[in-house]
């Protein structure tokens, strides 16, 4: 799933940094975040941003090491994005 124009236009008005390369880690987006005194900001599934990362040739292990040091781990300023771990609904529920 791409990121919907109207989306695409906060995240742009606010300088919202996106993950590289685009064409992998769009469809990881799962919506738009705020943080105060922010603007829109991109919010990425963890297990979807990991998914990728094992598509490029690591172990799981190795891509949760990456994400942790290098996605997480970083500070980008304001237009940082924001990683969430999303909830599994339950079977029966």
């Amino acid at each position: 799933m791409s990121i919907p124009q109207y989306a695409m236009d906060e995240l742009e008005e606010n300088e919202a940094l996106l993950m590289e390369p685009r064409a992998d880690y769009d469809s990881c987006v799962v919506g738009l975040g705020y943080r105060f005194s922010s603007g829109a900001l991109a919010v990425y599934d963890i297990d979807q941003v990991l998914r990728v990362l094992g598509e490029g040739g690591v172990d799981e292990e190795e891509a949760i090491e990456y994400f942790e040091f290098n996605v997480i781990g970083s500070w980008m300023g304001d237009g940082t994005p924001i990683f969430v771990r999303l909830f599994q609904e339950e079977a029966g529920c």
